[in-house]
């Protein structure tokens, strides 16, 4: 007497089913990266707003400075050293928006090429990159030191909080680019491709 073999075991509901071809392997890492990508686009937005709030208080500064020397006769000695304050925080909290988004400079050598070749060149670049950064983070955080022990005299506060966006800066930079290197490989089409890299 023949048995039927035994149909096979159902995944209990609610199981995500495992898809073995690439496309569904892609999806599957998508959606695990899909939170820490959600945390650095809400990291990105706070960065915008500093970024912009620095730049709007150079310009009132600036106003400002012009306004009390040509109309009241009087020069605001604290203006230059918030403007300055202000505007090293602004260049360097623009530069990881600018790396997230792939708006850096690239040599447009590249143009033309196959996808390999070009995928190798990503990499390549994406990696002096973060070695840049992490040498500069290394550097903001050994200067904080010495930095804090010196104060601008006109705003009363230590020059330390000049250097403390070094540190920032180029951390956030060195993030940013870490996971526009992965999403590279795991999801191409969310990131901004350069000029340089696409094809002719």
């Amino acid at each position: 007497m023949s048995h039927d073999p035994a149909p096979p075991a159902r995944p209990p509901h609610g199981t995500p089913r495992h898809d073995p071809t690439p496309s569904g392997r892609a999806d599957a890492l998508h959606a695990r990266l899909a939170p820490a990508r959600r945390l650095l686009d809400g990291v990105e937005k706070v960065v915008t707003v500093l970024a912009v709030a620095a730049l709007a208080l150079i310009v009132l500064t600036v106003v400002w400075q012009v306004v009390a020397r040509y109309v009241t006769s009087q020069s605001t000695a604290w203006a230059p050293e918030l403007s300055q304050t202000a505007f090293v925080w602004t260049a360097l909290l623009a530069i990881p928006l600018g790396v997230r988004s792939g708006r850096h400079m690239v040599v447009d050598l590249w143009r033309g090429r196959s996808e390999l070749v070009q995928k190798v060149v990503f990499v390549l670049a994406s990696l002096v990159i973060l070695v840049t950064c992490a040498v500069l983070v290394a550097f903001g955080i050994e200067m904080l030191g010495t930095s804090f022990q010196r104060s601008l005299p006109s705003l009363g506060i230590s020059s330390g909080w000049q250097m403390l966006a070094v540190p920032i800066g180029f951390g956030l930079s060195f993030i940013f680019q870490l996971e526009v290197l992965v999403r590279r490989f795991t999801d191409p089409a969310s990131v901004e491709v350069d000029p340089a890299e696409q094809t002719v």
